[in-house]
């Protein structure tokens, strides 16, 4: 065997379990929370955790997640912070922030309609932020997007503010919530 072959099979080697581990990971997401009683409020934030770390929040029972976006494993949290501060900016340009009731300083809440501006999301983070990004190629269309999960009872609105369970102690992800890639989906953005 030739060196060259050699290098370009280890090579294609490192890639592939790179790849491997990339898909595997369930942690650190840029998502978009709802209060599901407001069509009109989005929550823009990150966490370094599975996305189902955010999927609840004990302060409000009728908040949930809309969608999330995959972020590269290995990223920083520092970075993180970075991209999801340049995202509230980005939003703050064009949107109503919506203030803390106590401190008067501004939340990570906008006045716009979650479902609208997850594409303008999604676009942005890829134009910025691509490298950090866990980046999916579809063969197919020869288009490039972000890995990312939706909450399809939400989308296709099966929930609604009097089905929230009120214990949301443990959320879980139902089989209508997975975590899967969401091709058709993305398309669907793109009409």
């Amino acid at each position: 065997m030739n060196s060259e072959w050699w290098e370009d099979n280890h090579e294609f080697e490192l890639q592939y379990r790179e790849t491997l581990r990339q898909m595997e990971s369930n942690e650190s997401w840029i998502y978009i929370g709802v209060d599901i009683r407001y069509d009109n409020m989005a929550k823009i934030g990150l966490t370094t955790k599975a996305l189902a770390s955010r999927a609840s929040s004990s302060q409000n029972p009728y908040y949930t997640l809309l969608c999330g976006f995959k972020i590269k494993e290995g990223v920083e949290a520092k970075k993180i912070h970075k991209i999801e501060a340049a995202i509230i900016s980005f939003l703050d340009q064009s949107y109503e922030r919506i203030d803390h009731c106590k401190s008067g300083k501004p939340s990570e809440w906008f006045c716009v309609n979650p479902i609208e501006v997850r594409k303008e999301i999604h676009d942005f983070l890829y134009e910025k932020f691509e490298k950090y990004m866990f980046c999916i190629w579809c063969e197919t269309t020869d288009i490039v997007f972000i890995k990312y999960w939706e909450n399809k009872s939400l989308l296709e609105g099966t929930i609604k503010a009097s089905n929230i369970a009120q214990d949301l102690s443990s959320p879980t992800f139902s089989s209508d919530t997975d975590m899967s890639d969401n091709y058709d989906d993305y398309w669907e953005w793109n009409k």
